[in-house]
């Protein structure tokens, strides 16, 4: 290897170090830490692709909540204690932050292990964050606002494959086919929906059309296949629904 190719490593190690802070999952034993594996690190420095899961989440209606607050000061900390709250769950759920949309988040998973293993860690994420933001940040948006309008929640689209982490304008970002697919599946859902593109759900459900699966104790999904319309396919394309129980009682509606 040359001098200069060396040298342009070593400086892509500390450049990749540096976002890992801000973007990585924590060790759990140690916060103050990132956990990312040794071939993740190789992957990122030398640019090879990377199977990921990846989350688009939406702030539906978002333009009216803002439009609609009284103290726009106090909507932008609501709206930063969102963010902290889901970057924090996120990392310690093994995922990783990759950009604030303005009125939504862009974060993903990189698969090492089992891809179903995975997807749990997944889906339980996506159901803390959709119950946090219903009981806790929409009301204190509402409180707010002067009119409440209607349509107002989170939804969530989720795509998987291949990947590449590479720095864009100095942010280390996530580059492919399944941040597209995850745009087109969240902008399909209705607030309080979760919905999977192909693939990820294709192998969920693994030829069946229907499948349920357990989270914890008091907590299961069900993941069913569907067909949506999207801008890409007017006659309407496979995708797969996620609902979620507690208990036998559906969670949201």
């Amino acid at each position: 290897m040359s001098l200069f190719a060396m040298n342009r490593l070593v400086a892509g190690s500390y450049e990749v170090e540096h976002q890992f802070l801000s973007r990585a999952p924590l060790d759990r034993f140690d916060p103050s830490r990132t956990s990312v594996s040794p071939e993740i690190r190789k992957a990122i420095i030398e640019v090879l692709p990377i199977e990921a899961i990846v989350l688009t989440v939406d702030i539906r209606r978002s333009s009216c909540v803002l439009k609609e607050s009284i103290d726009i000061p106090q909507y932008a900390r609501t709206l930063d204690d969102f963010i902290a709250e889901f970057r924090t769950v996120l990392h310690y759920h093994g995922g990783w932050f990759d950009k604030f949309t303005g009125d939504g988040f862009i974060c993903y998973w990189l698969v090492e292990d089992a891809f179903a293993e995975r997807m749990d860690t997944v889906l339980d994420f996506c159901c803390s964050v959709m119950d946090n933001f219903r009981s806790y940040y929409y009301p204190a948006f509402v409180a707010n606002m002067r009119n409440e309008p209607s349509g107002i929640g989170l939804s969530i689209g989720i795509d998987a494959g291949p990947c590449y982490l590479t720095p864009i304008v100095g942010d280390l970002t996530i580059i492919g086919s399944p941040i597209v697919g995850s745009v087109r599946m969240c902008s399909t859902c209705p607030p309080y929906h979760l919905t999977l593109n192909a693939y990820p759900g294709s192998r969920l459900l693994e030829g069946t059309k229907t499948i349920c699966g357990r989270l914890s104790d008091d907590l299961a999904y069900q993941v069913e296949s569907i067909s949506i319309e999207t801008k890409e396919y007017p006659q309407g394309q496979v995708a797969y629904a996620v609902e979620f129980f507690r208990k036998g009682q559906r969670l949201f509606f």
